[in-house]
């Protein structure tokens, strides 16, 4: 069967951009290291340097006020800012506590996983069963704590757009967490460029965090933004790169597609994808009914649609999707080949199904035709389901 494939995968990584893909095309690729002093390292440097320009543009960063450094995407970010918030509280003799949700991205809740030292505690963030996090609650609960210990540091992470979901937790919401001192909100900004209608718009927040790979970038970089008077211990040193933020020759050309690909972005059409979305789901709400059932929140990003199959497991369940030339993910890990159950089925009290997750996710730009051959694809596979 030779089916033309569809990707529907971008949340877990997104095709390289047009502009990446012409510029990787014309051969014209800076390898000199940008610190080195000779004219092709300087070409390399002026790359860098632009590129961290438009970077504080699109966002409308001051570089004055924020620091703005490059990893290999948020994993890494993720730890960076875990270690070096328990850097300052063991060399401050202070206590330092992490918050987190079960339902965060695994790089977040492998954390607590990691002995950071005796100082170092955790704090799991309430959310109901739609997946609403509970900030009354959550207030409560961590000024209780620093009232009962004044010298507390506290790592506040906020997942802005759900990975699996889509889910959208505004960022206004947590700004009542600010009048708690010592707390610092760090945002879970890697599903948001080009999916809701505010992606440019980092108001709240102390540290924000993106995976350029999931905007059309090269895969292997990404880049944090943080507050200037923040201290900062960096998880990887050995040398002054990148005013000592992060130690290591800087991606050049990785740096340069995150630019590229930004600037592909800003040209798309958020509530028009989000439209589509909506149609998708009200298909997919008639096809699956009877054997499955489709999330339709009302916050979400505009490409995302998780739902489950009845019956099937999401390891089985990807294997007809992909024989049937659709490729999308699972929403629960998969480890040597078994699903296991998904934090988010899990949460929302659907034990029976916790296996089942899945999620579809869809490009930047959407148009009748894209929506047509999704839907004609996916009807086959639900024929398929409902009449074995």
């Amino acid at each position: 069967m030779n089916l033309e494939r569809l990707y529907l995968d971008y949340n877990a990584t997104s095709p390289l951009s047009q502009s990446v893909l012409s510029w990787l095309k014309s051969g014209d690729v800076l390898f000199a290291n940008p610190s080195s002093q000779h004219s092709d390292g300087k070409s390399s440097r002026k790359s860098v340097n632009e590129a961290r320009s438009l970077i504080f543009k699109t966002f409308n960063k001051d570089e004055k006020t924020t620091k703005l450094f490059f990893h290999s995407g948020a994993t890494e970010g993720i730890h960076t800012f875990a270690y070096s918030f328990s850097e300052t509280a063991r060399l401050q003799g202070k206590d330092l506590l992490i918050c987190y949700s079960r339902t965060d991205h695994p790089a977040v809740t492998s954390l607590t996983e990691k002995y950071f030292g005796p100082h170092v505690k955790f704090f799991e963030l309430a959310r109901d069963k739609n997946m609403n996090y509970l900030h009354a609650e959550n207030f409560e609960a961590l000024k209780d704590k620093k009232d009962n210990n004044p010298d507390l540091i506290i790592l506040y992470h906020h997942l802005w757009v759900h990975n699996e979901t889509g889910q959208v937790s505004d960022l206004s919401e947590v700004e009542q967490f600010k009048t708690i001192p010592d707390l610092y909100i760090h945002v879970d900004s890697v599903q948001v460029p080009g999916k809701i209608p505010e992606w440019k718009n980092l108001s709240s927040g102390d540290v924000w965090t993106f995976s350029a790979h999931k905007f059309g970038a090269l895969k292997g970089i990404g880049f944090s933004f943080m507050r200037s008077d923040i201290p900062f211990h960096p998880l990887i040193m050995g040398g002054s790169q990148q005013h000592n933020l992060r130690s290591g020759t800087e991606n050049t050309q990785g740096i340069k597609s995150v630019a590229l690909a930004l600037t592909d972005l800003l040209y798309v059409d958020v509530p028009e994808t989000s439209l589509m979305r909506e149609r998708l789901v009200h298909f997919m709400k008639t096809e699956l009914n009877g054997i499955g059932e489709v999330f339709d929140d009302k916050n979400v990003a505009s490409n995302t649609v998780y739902f489950y199959l009845n019956k099937l497991s999401s390891d089985i369940a990807l294997a007809l999707f992909d024989i049937n030339g659709i490729e999308i993910s699972a929403g629960s890990a998969c480890s040597s080949g078994a699903a296991k159950d998904s934090p988010v089925l899990l949460q929302r009290g659907l034990t029976a199904v916790a296996k089942n997750g899945l999620r579809l996710s869809m490009g930047f730009t959407v148009n009748e035709e894209d929506l047509n051959n999704v839907t004609a694809r996916l009807e086959r596979v639900f024929n398929k389901l409902r009449h074995p």
